[in-house]
């Protein structure tokens, strides 16, 4: 090889050395607005203590007066700490991090829906990594899907009835966006009261992704809150009820099996803030 090749090949590398250390540092210091929009979703975290406080750590999950898919009830308890956003996951946060927003009622604030579970799944990895990079959380800390136990038990905040507030379903008006009031998902975030975590739209506006592979009922389903996962089932849980839906699908027992690839605009997403297990 020439000198001069030799020289031209160490400069190419040097280049890509320094275009792949832009690449980098791009990717470690997120824009402006990007970051405004983080620390927003980091703020809006709500820290969950299950034994501590008023809220045990073991609650009744299901009810055995339900469905099918709602029995057996079964005392679960969970093991330690998590946070849980406030609000669904608004369009404005899901463009900054995804680069697109899919949805059909658009709405900087509306929560963003039109996603199948693994882009849930991919903007709560792309969320992780922003937020590390930015410093806006630990770097054992990760933004995931609840399980369907973690997300029961947020919605409850403490309670044993059909919904947060009560059961008395002629209040859901007050709480919720239903077929009682809803003539499209176009409403901002938090718009109805909050259940006594100070938690919106858990009861309808959109379903929510949990991180549970379907099964028909919970025999056989843990008891640590932990989320139930098979290989090879392609229906995901979903949670919460949507403002197509009546009375009787937006209670804190309601659940229903939605294909992964499903795209509608009554699901979306609730995220959580936890420590990642020990590996």
């Amino acid at each position: 090889m020439s000198a001069r090749a030799l020289v031209a090949g160490l400069a190419g590398i040097a280049s890509s050395a320094v275009l792949a250390g832009l690449v980098q540092a791009a990717a470690a210091d997120p824009p402006p607005d990007t970051r405004e929009l983080l620390q927003t979703f980091r703020d809006e975290f709500v820290e969950i203590t299950p034994g501590r406080g008023k809220f045990p750590a073991s609650f009744t999950m299901g009810r055995d007066d339900g469905p099918p898919s709602e029995q057996p009830a079964r005392r679960v308890t969970l093991d330690g700490p998590f946070s849980v956003a406030r609000y669904e996951v608004p369009q404005n946060l899901w463009q900054a991090v995804m680069g697109t927003n899919p949805s059909r009622w658009k709405g900087d604030r509306n929560s963003v829906e039109m996603l199948s579970y693994d882009d849930a799944v991919e903007f709560c990895r792309r969320a992780t990594e922003q937020m590390r990079a930015a410093k806006l959380i630990r770097p054992n800390q990760v933004v995931r899907l609840p399980s369907e136990a973690e997300w029961e038990y947020v919605a409850r905040a403490g309670t044993q009835t059909l919904y947060s507030f009560g059961a008395d379903a002629s209040q859901l008006d007050d709480h919720a966006w239903s077929t009682q009031n809803a003539s499209g998902n176009d409403p901002p975030v938090g718009a109805k009261k909050p259940n006594d975590w100070d938690l919106y739209d858990v009861h309808g506006y959109l379903w929510e992704w949990c991180a549970d592979t379907w099964h028909d009922d919970y025999g056989g389903a843990p008891d640590d809150g932990s989320a139930r996962v098979d290989g090879g089932r392609a229906q995901r849980v979903l949670r919460g009820g949507s403002w197509k839906d009546p009375a009787e699908k937006l209670t804190s027992t309601y659940r229903r099996p939605a294909d992964r690839a499903l795209k509608d605009d009554a699901v979306g997403l609730r995220c959580i803030l936890a420590e990642e297990p020990p590996r």
